[in-house]
């Protein structure tokens, strides 16, 4: 009798995806061989992650049927550039939302499922912050940009908003601070570039007699406005923040 122990099978160096794999179920005692084909596997491994995007706005988040455990990413609104009034003034940029990232089970979901994205911020507002109620995760929004003096004084600056903080995770990831403003002479200046988030997306910096550039990506922060010829300038706004829940499902 030949040996057919595995170590002597000849490998299948092209294996397809409908060829069989052999498994072994003992429901009630007595093993049974049962057959599956690699496509089938695979189209259950996939199955088992999904997710939810979840915008600005509040309510209660709702698992998809099956989730044990969902991984949240939680992301604060970006703040405001600084918008400007005087003849000669540039504004800082708004800093970047702070990002909460936590490993939720299904049982801490089931007493605890409120959330709130922060919507995008006014130009020349603070952003606003996203909360959700499992471990009580917070993402703050930035804080807005400030204009600076209005002066032809070279090096003049006005300074970027903080970036927002967070709290209640496994990861708690600050925003980027906007940069500053700055006066370069009588008639040239730069606005300060909003901070990013996690995911980038700050608003990029403008030159003299500008309005603000938005943030882009989730949490951005706004650059500021600009100007050297006494036209009021608005920042950019914060962009939204978003709520990312990736849902394990049956595993």
């Amino acid at each position: 009798m030949a040996d057919t122990k595995i170590t002597n099978l000849d490998p299948n160096t092209t294996p397809a995806v409908g060829d069989l794999l052999v498994m072994v179920d003992d429901p009630g005692g007595s093993a049974a061989t049962q057959k599956m084909t690699i496509a089938a596997l695979l189209a259950l491994a996939v199955s088992n992650v999904t997710m939810q995007v979840i915008g600005a706005g509040s309510g209660d988040y709702t698992p998809t049927t099956g989730m044990k455990k969902v991984l949240i990413i939680l992301v604060g609104g970006g703040g405001g550039g600084g918008s400007v009034t005087g003849t000669d003034s540039y504004g800082g940029g708004g800093g970047g939302g702070g990002t909460c990232i936590r490993l939720c089970t299904a049982a801490e979901i089931a007493a605890n499922h409120a959330y709130v994205v922060g919507a995008a911020s006014a130009a020349g507002g603070a952003g606003n912050n996203s909360t959700f109620t499992c471990n009580t995760m917070v993402a703050n929004g930035g804080a807005v940009g400030v204009a600076s003096a209005d002066s032809t004084t070279v090096g003049t600056l006005g300074a970027g908003g903080a970036g927002g903080t967070a709290s209640g995770g496994d990861l708690n990831i600050a925003g980027q601070a906007g940069q500053r403003g700055v006066v370069y002479s009588t008639s040239l200046g730069l606005t300060g570039m909003g901070g990013n988030s996690m995911f980038g997306g700050g608003g990029a910096q403008s030159p003299t007699e500008s309005a603000g550039v938005n943030g882009g990506a989730y949490g951005g922060g706004g650059s500021g406005g600009g100007s050297s010829a006494g036209t009021d300038r608005a920042g950019g706004a914060g962009a939204a923040g978003v709520m990312y829940c990736i849902e394990f499902l049956n595993v």
